[in-house]
């Protein structure tokens, strides 16, 4: 497995970072040039509501990639998706809202993806995929939504 990792603080508690998180609607007005431009569930499913298999379709890369993908997770601590060519390549897009000791308003939100898969490698820290650059910019797309995120959630 080939994960993308990123971190950020937040001075928020995590149940307001993750109600704010989903609110998906919101995501043109914080971030409108951002790494993630949509994240729509189908069916009009409220957010809070998606289970494990409920559909999304996911507007990532700076609006050049548009995609279905499944739930994987959602949870208070973890909401995910995931996608696949089985066997080909997969990626689990993760957000996770952990607590940060002795600061119950203030929350590390860990953005990642885990790539796996026959080109999963791609993501990884090898020859082929530091040439390609694409793990790093993804990273740097993660990070870019991170701030954008953290700035909207702190706005007094």
């Amino acid at each position: 497995m080939h994960p993308v990792t990123t971190t950020v603080e937040i001075a928020a508690s995590p149940s307001t970072v993750r109600e704010k998180f989903l609110d998906f609607a919101s995501i043109p007005k914080y971030t409108p040039t951002g790494f993630i431009r949509a994240i729509v569930p189908a069916d009009n499913k409220a957010p809070m509501t998606l289970q494990p298999g409920d559909k999304l379709t996911c507007t990532v890369g700076y609006g050049k990639m548009k995609f279905g993908a499944a739930v994987w997770n959602n949870t208070p601590e973890l909401f995910s998706w995931g996608g696949s060519l089985p066997g080909i390549f997969t990626g689990e897009h993760r957000f996770v809202f952990e607590k940060v000791a002795g600061q119950p308003n203030r929350t590390r939100l860990v953005h990642e993806e885990h790539f796996s898969g026959l080109f999963g490698f791609v993501m990884g820290e090898g020859f082929v995929a530091r040439s390609a650059g694409w793990a790093e910019k993804t990273k740097t797309g993660f990070e870019s939504f991170n701030r954008d995120f953290k700035a909207w959630v702190e706005e007094k």
